[in-house]
């Protein structure tokens, strides 16, 4: 026996057995090779895109990466299984005439064990291989079970996510777009009653993206429909209420407060994944625009002063878009994006902008 082989197939079992646990069983994120085999490949396909710009390709990217890694771990215990089986001459033996198993015949053994198919022309030789034979199909049972426990809710999530980013497009595309589509003339009107309504699901998505990493690679080619550029547009026009309007013209502080506290811990879930902020500021969101619409705003100097207690929130936003594949123009304002004239009335139903 072939104790060499026996060792490293046990470890390559229990990496995949950790893995999948930790990415399926726990909210805790992703496992140590669904973390860095996701990001990995992510990192490549946004080099692609920056090169030259492709949301088509990112938009597949979580989708392959989704198949990809539940392919991964089956492939990982098929090999983890098969090193195991190949230890010894005469673990896997011809049912018929008992000689031993070639490496191919035990590979072919090991795959139709895991999947519990029972084929039965091979079949293992002595109680220890017996034993080692319905503990493998019993992981393969498991692994299965798992991975479409985990695939399953993912898909819901990632509709869940398009409909949360459609919901604040709705709103405005842009920070300045959702006040001054608000603003009634006196007051932000209903604004509050939208802000009470995004708190819970801002919320949720937060800690569905801790629980399934997963999900941030799952990037929408329309804009309307991007849970991060929706984010950021929301969390700026939350900036300029909280720092740029003067108090008596602001929501309910019992609205304001909580979404502003809900955006805070999103960008936090997304900073203990994954995202690192930036080395830069982002360009700021201008009061000029909301002056020319009558609405009321703190000057120039002053909110300046007052934001900068938020640089790495805003840092943070900025890599967010960054990261998933955006560049802070597509919603840094009103003039320089039109991120949501697809839902208004005057666009045609089957014109889709993509870019």
């Amino acid at each position: 026996m072939s104790i060499l082989l026996t060792i490293l197939g046990l470890l390559i079992l229990s990496l995949v057995a950790l893995d999948v646990l930790i990415t399926t069983l726990t909210v805790g994120g992703g496992g140590p090779i669904t973390t860095r085999i996701s990001s990995g490949i992510w990192w490549i396909v946004l080099q692609i895109h920056h090169r030259k710009s492709n949301h088509r390709l990112l938009s597949i990217t979580g989708l392959v990466l989704l198949s990809g890694i539940a392919l991964l771990w089956y492939i990982l215990t098929w090999v983890g299984w098969t090193l195991i089986f190949c230890a010894d001459n005469s673990a896997v033996v011809n049912a018929s005439s008992k000689i031993p198993a070639d490496t191919w015949e035990r590979i072919y053994f090991v795959g139709y064990t895991i999947s519990t198919l029972g084929m039965g022309d091979y079949q293992a030789q002595g109680r220890i291989w017996q034993i080692a034979t319905a503990i493998a199909s019993t992981s393969g049972f498991f692994l299965v079970t798992l991975s479409i426990a985990y695939l399953l809710p993912i898909v819901s999530a990632a509709s869940e996510k398009r409909a949360f980013a459609i919901y604040v497009a709705s709103l405005g595309g842009t920070a300045d777009e959702i006040l001054i589509r608000a603003w009634n003339g006196n007051n932000f009107g209903d604004l509050s009653q939208h802000l009470s309504s995004l708190t819970p699901t801002l919320t949720q998505q937060g800690e569905k993206h801790l629980a399934y990493p997963i999900l941030h690679y799952f990037h929408s080619v329309e804009r309307a429909r991007s849970l991060a550029l929706s984010v950021i547009a929301l969390d700026e026009a939350l900036t300029l209420l909280e720092y740029g309007i003067p108090d008596k013209y602001k929501p309910e502080p019992g609205a304001l407060g909580p979404v502003r506290r809900a955006s805070a811990a999103f960008l936090k879930t997304l900073k203990s994944a994954y995202l690192d902020p930036a080395t830069y500021n982002p360009q700021l969101p201008s009061l000029e625009l909301l002056r020319n619409k009558g609405i009321p705003t703190v000057s120039d100097e002053e909110f300046f002063a007052r934001i900068k207690i938020i640089t790495k929130r805003r840092r943070l936003l900025l890599a967010l878009a960054k990261n998933d594949g955006w560049t802070w123009d597509a919603i840094a304002s009103s003039i320089t994006t039109n991120r949501a004239s697809s839902l208004d009335d005057e666009t045609m139903i089957d014109e889709v902008k993509l870019h």
